[in-house]
């Protein structure tokens, strides 16, 4: 058993430690049922898709543009949501040179860890000027940029472009509001391309039931059968009274319980659980059978 999982097993707390004030957390919280059906994509077809679609709706940004991002080949296109002829027109010269050009991949080659920019702060001071914003960006409407970049240890990358068209106006804190949560966009992504690589892009992190497994096992050495049934449910997305609905108790009980599961894993909300949630998920090896926490590393904190 890890430090940590040791400390909780003794009565003790995983102390939230840099997290974001709670007002951030009130605000991801609508979020927090398409990052629950995310983790029941991983592995399959619908994940990259779903990634796509929470960074929308946390940062008001229109359309996404998402390809794997390698030292040694060309990009390799994973989802885009595109509609219009000229937008898929300049989808070839790109893949076949023109990515050389792109600011958002000077960045993946220069940087290092995951990271959420904005156009302006990795693009050149003249780029606006440049005959590449012209052809891809000015002659496909895209007025800004906001890249995500979730790097994996072999020195590749998912990057997701998040366009701005049409003349609307993006959230004035979508930045802030991808941070708050790239610790688990990283760690998804991370699950579902286990060995990412240019021929191997489509994803195979569900491997057997091993997922599933996992999942089941969250909690069991911490919490008691009672709370470790809410827990799951509280990461699927229920409300307290949905969960009461669903196993028989009364809205107060849920309450009682959901106390007790914050205090047991030191967090203080939802997403504190959930950043648990997934870290434990993802340092669980394929075959364990005991409860992911157990995996944890001893300097792990949760994300907030």
């Amino acid at each position: 058993m890890s430090g940590a999982a040791k400390r909780v097993a003794r009565g003790g707390q995983l102390r939230l430690v840099g997290g974001v004030e709670m007002s951030r957390a009130a605000e991801a919280q609508p979020t927090m049922g398409l990052l629950a059906e995310a983790v029941g994509l991983v592995g399959t077809s619908g994940f990259p898709a779903k990634l796509a679609e929470i960074c929308k709706a946390l940062s008001g940004f229109e359309s996404v543009f998402a390809c794997a991002f390698f030292r040694e080949h060309a990009p390799v296109v994973l989802y885009n949501d595109l509609k219009n002829t000229e937008d898929s027109a300049v989808l070839a010269p790109y893949l076949n040179w023109a990515y050389l050009l792109d600011p958002l991949h000077d960045l993946f080659r220069r940087g290092s860890g995951d990271c959420v920019a904005m156009l302006s702060e990795f693009a050149p001071d003249d780029f606006r000027q440049s005959d590449y914003f012209k052809r891809f960006y000015a002659a496909t409407d895209l007025h800004d940029e906001c890249g995500v970049i979730l790097r994996f240890p072999d020195g590749a990358a998912i990057v997701l472009s998040l366009g701005i068209r049409h003349g609307t106006v993006a959230r004035h804190d979508a930045r802030a509001q991808l941070c708050f949560l790239l610790p688990v966009f990283g760690a998804l992504a991370r699950r579902h391309w286990p060995g990412l690589s240019p021929e191997t892009t489509s994803g195979i992190g569900r491997i057997g039931g091993h997922v599933e497994r996992a999942f089941a096992l969250f909690g069991t050495s911490v919490l008691s059968e009672r709370e470790t049934d809410v827990a799951h449910l509280i990461v699927r997305g229920h409300s307290n009274k949905s969960i009461a609905r669903l196993l028989g108790n009364s809205p107060e009980t849920v309450k009682v319980h959901r106390k007790r599961i914050y205090t047991k894993l030191g967090v203080s909300s939802q997403g504190g659980l959930f950043s648990v949630f997934m870290a434990a998920l993802s340092a669980t090896p394929p075959g364990a059978e005991t409860d992911p926490l157990e995996f944890l590393p001893s300097t792990f904190r949760p994300a907030y």
